[in-house]
């Protein structure tokens, strides 16, 4: 009995060897699985942008510039630590999107966060510039520096965000600064020739009570080194003086300068000088081009004067250099014919700010289209609101533009107001006449109209008339339902303001001519006509009774192969010596022409564009709870953007992350929110791991009923 006890303990002691090997195996086979599963995951990540607006997420645009960096790219982001809610959701947004960017990026793509001890010396280092911060605690309103800067290092090329306060349009801030920086590089290492920087100043200067004049060319030097440093060292500096030339008048009218004018003085030390005016001004030339940069003097509360165009003149330099190498791609703008001045900045009807807002990403060069050809680098022309009449040949440039392939932005007003002195002494109203701009028959053959007429709106903003708020019929404020929701220059923009718009038709029958058209931008159902005789004055602007009330176009848009206005006709000769063209030929364009795919989108206002009214604009929607993404400023641009190709800018500049704070509670309310999510989660896990241990003593006894007794059995 004893061997064969021994056989039976011997056996029972190897089978648990064996379970035992079994069960170590199966743990190690396990840790194994659970490693590989950790390196396919780090090699194989899965990202889902569950947004909306796929806020998250990266275009594609940006996927494909971060994709190619053939230099290497670092972003140091600059943000400081405790920042107030919407500032600190700036900076998880941001360092989200990097995340995107280092994901999609090759080698050559990093960045970096700051530390906060190394914070303000490194932001000192780069120029980024601390910026204020109101905080609320304990009823008090508290202020402090903070940074919120971003600051992008490309080769020797470095660009700065100052102020980076929104996530409106961040992606697209970052992105379309890689985007310049890469094509700066490429234009910079092609240069076979320098950049010269010129400073014109004339010696009589120096004699004058000018702060700083005499260290002016040393103070240029070292801007011009510091932006070498960031540009291949391509830069030449040189100083002339203008008094030296024979004729200093044809320096200024070259290049634009201003011209210092002064009476005839004393110095400090009594030396005695001469009236006298001079050029004055920095001068950029390369690739055959220019840029001047302005410089000026003006007049101190001390009987002194100071020179001002110098500050930060380094990233002047930088940004002129841009403009040579042509990095942004160029439109071109019409000048003449009642136009607004492109650069008007002073003026209400000025297209000053209209300038700024599509030159951060365009070059805009302006056209005069009776004495000069339309360039070919042009993709798309502006024709901003004419008031006085194209003639055959500037119209033949025009359609023979499109007939290329390009694009035209047209923004028509067909009525003019006139408000001249005499009337206002005499108490009238402005006068109201009808605009011949030349284009409509033109227009109408590519199958848009642009009717004589006025678009009144019962949605609309309001005005103050003096002693009353009143609706404004004129201005239509026009929510989501007026813009298309289909096409990508709209479907970013959450409303816009119009201002005396006149209603636009589309020809049916574009589609059977293979022309596709669409309604971009359409007042509300409630709307109404203005025709015949006009008043604009808002006291005569009430809904008509007994007329029907409908939606009607303001902004359209065609595109595809249009026939040639001229098909079929004599060329028109250019009056012009100036002018060589095929517009000399006087040969009959027979009906083989046919049109590259071309856009045309025509606006039934300028007013839109104009300075004051952009402000305006934007003033009232940011009283609406919206703010610069809810102005016309997004619609201008998306615009633009569209015919010149660049379809991924509206995308990008509409996403940003909505920031919702709470509203300010009662203390008893907060104190109810504190102990429920404080209290309520603990109090459910214990709650439910008791019914669940509830449930398996119940279980157990079940079983042991049902199976003890025949265990005792």
């Amino acid at each position: 009995m004893a061997f064969k006890e021994k056989i039976t303990e011997f056996k029972n002691s190897f089978l648990n060897n064996m379970k035992s090997g079994e069960k170590s195996f199966q743990f190690f086979i396990n840790i194994a699985i659970i490693i590989l599963l950790n390196i396919a995951a780090a090699a194989f990540t899965l990202r889902i942008d569950l947004t909306g607006s796929d806020t998250y997420s990266l275009s594609d645009r940006s996927k494909e510039i971060v994709s190619e960096l053939d230099e290497k790219l670092k972003i140091k982001v600059f943000f400081s630590h405790d920042l107030p809610a919407e500032h600190a959701a700036v900076s998880r947004y941001l360092k989200d999107l990097l995340e995107e960017y280092d994901f999609y990026g090759n080698r050559n793509f990093s960045y970096e966060i700051v530390d906060e001890d190394k914070l303000e010396s490194q932001a000192t280092e780069y120029g980024i510039n601390p910026v204020q911060s109101r905080e609320f605690a304990n009823d008090q309103v508290k202020v402090r520096n903070v940074y919120m800067g971003v600051v992008i290092q490309h080769a020797d090329l470095v660009e700065k965000i100052d102020a980076l306060s929104t996530t409106v349009g961040l992606e697209y801030e970052i992105t379309s600064r890689i985007a310049k920086m890469t094509g700066k590089i490429d234009a910079l290492l092609k240069m076979k020739e320098p950049i010269t920087l010129t400073l014109y100043l004339d010696s009589r200067l120096r004699d004058l009570p000018i702060d700083g004049i005499n260290k002016l060319e040393e103070t240029v030097k070292n801007a011009v080194a510091k932006s070498n440093l960031h540009n291949y060292g391509k830069i030449s500096f040189r100083v002339i003086d203008p008094s030296t030339t024979e004729k200093p008048e044809n320096i200024a009218a070259q290049y634009g300068l201003a011209r210092l004018q002064w009476g005839a003085a004393k110095t400090r030390s009594g030396k005695s000088i001469a009236a006298g005016d001079a050029v004055f001004g920095i001068v950029l030339e390369g690739n055959g081009k220019f840029r001047k940069l302005d410089l000026d003097v003006v007049p101190t509360l001390f009987g002194t004067n100071v020179i001002t165009g110098i500050d930060k003149l380094d990233d002047r330099i930088n940004g002129a250099i841009s403009g040579l190498l042509s990095v942004n791609p160029r439109i071109g703008y019409v000048r003449g014919h009642g136009i607004p001045e492109l650069n008007d900045k002073r003026s209400p009807e000025g297209a000053g700010l209209f300038n700024d807002i599509i030159s951060d990403v365009y070059e805009i060069a302006e056209v005069d289209l009776l004495t000069q050809e339309i360039p070919d680098d042009l993709h798309v022309l502006i024709i901003n609101g004419p008031t006085e009449q194209f003639t055959d040949a500037e119209k033949f440039k025009v359609d023979q533009f499109l007939m290329q392939g390009k694009s035209v932005l047209l923004f028509v007003n067909s009525f003019l107001e006139i408000n001249n002195q005499q009337m206002q002494f005499m108490g009238g109203q402005p006068m109201v006449v009808p605009v011949n701009n030349g284009l409509d028959d033109m227009l109408s053959s590519y199958g848009i109209k642009v009717n004589k007429n006025v678009v009144l709106d019962k949605s609309s903003t309001k005005v103050n008339l003096g002693s009353m708020i009143s609706d404004y019929p004129l201005m239509p404020m026009i929510e989501k339902k007026g813009l298309s929701r289909k096409s990508i220059i709209t479907k970013y923009v959450n409303s816009a303001l119009f201002f005396k718009s006149s209603s636009i038709d589309l020809d049916e029958k574009l589609k059977e001519k293979g022309i596709e058209s669409e309604v971009l931008v359409a007042t509300s159902p409630e709307s109404w006509l203005m025709e015949g005789r006009m008043n604009f004055n808002p006291m005569f602007m009430n809904p008509p009774s007994g007329k029907e009330f409908k939606s009607y176009n303001v902004a359209v848009i065609a595109s595809g192969k249009f026939d040639s206005f001229y098909k079929g006709k004599e060329a028109p000769a250019a009056k012009d010596a100036k002018v060589k063209s095929t517009l000399t030929a006087q040969k009959k364009l027979d009906s083989t022409i046919e049109s590259g795919r071309s856009g045309i989108i025509v606006v039934g206002t300028s007013d839109i564009t104009s300075s004051g009214f952009i402000n305006h604009s934007r003033r009232i929607l940011a009283g609406t709870g919206g703010g610069e993404a809810f102005s016309n400023d997004i619609l201008l641009h998306s615009m633009v953007d569209y015919l010149a190709g660049n379809h991924y800018i509206p995308e990008m500049k509409s996403k940003s992350l909505d920031y919702n704070p709470l509203i300010k509670t009662s203390d008893n309310t907060r104190f109810m929110l504190k102990v429920i999510n404080i209290g309520l989660v603990p109090v459910f896990v214990i709650l439910t791991g008791f019914i669940v241990w509830r449930r398996r003593i119940s279980r157990r006894k079940r079983i042991e009923m049902k199976f003890g007794g025949a265990e005792k059995a």
